[in-house]
């Protein structure tokens, strides 16, 4: 039986847990410094993120219009709180498998930072990720493992996978820059940043 990701982070934030290392210090200043630029570089306004975790990153974002999601009801509660006098930001439940959405929910960037290799379900993977790419219309940011591996890492809350395998079912979306790790001691994660054709 798979690992309960799900279980695991609703365990995390419901007991006074965070979204771990990478949601701090220089690792959250290193993420801000790059997806800040790339929205002021191109203009983009409304944000969805699949993953907004604790909502410590989120505080280092220039988003103007954010929508957040996250499989942990304690997640969304969390953040709920913390960003309540702030009009620009809304959350929501994200349930893998059960997000449909027909032009619904548009963004010009959707985020997933820290995210994919921390689902260890297949089937949810597929889904979340198809899901990301259901909303932006121009830009997609992925912070991952980018790995030829598909198996599990020997850590129980990671599951390597080659996103690229995946991607290749999204044509319509192209690799526009690989932004290495500035801290590879700190994390294994490189940015992926995807295009609409």
């Amino acid at each position: 039986m798979s690992f309960d990701y799900i279980g695991y982070w609703e365990n995390t934030y419901k007991n006074g847990g965070n979204s771990g290392a990478g949601s701090y210090g220089m690792l959250a200043e290193f993420k801000a410094e790059v997806i800040n630029r790339i929205i002021a570089l191109h203009k983009l306004m409304r944000v969805i993120e699949f993953g907004c975790g604790d909502g410590n990153q989120l505080s280092y974002m220039d988003y103007k219009k954010y929508l957040g999601l996250d499989v942990s009801a304690s997640s969304i509660q969390m953040c709920a709180k913390r960003f309540a006098s702030d009009p620009s930001k809304s959350f929501m439940l994200y349930n893998p498998g059960s997000f449909l959405n027909q032009g619904f929910i548009e963004a010009d960037l959707a985020v997933c930072l820290d995210v994919l290799y921390h689902i260890t379900n297949e089937e949810d993977y597929i889904s979340t990720l198809r899901d990301l790419l259901s909303v932006s219309a121009d830009w997609v940011i992925i912070y991952t493992r980018i790995t030829n591996a598909h198996s599990a890492s020997g850590v129980e809350t990671i599951q390597d996978r080659n996103i690229f395998d995946y991607l290749a079912a999204f044509p319509e979306y192209k690799v526009e820059e690989i932004i290495p790790q500035r801290y590879p001691d700190l994390s294994s994660a490189d940015f992926l940043l995807l295009r609409k054709a």
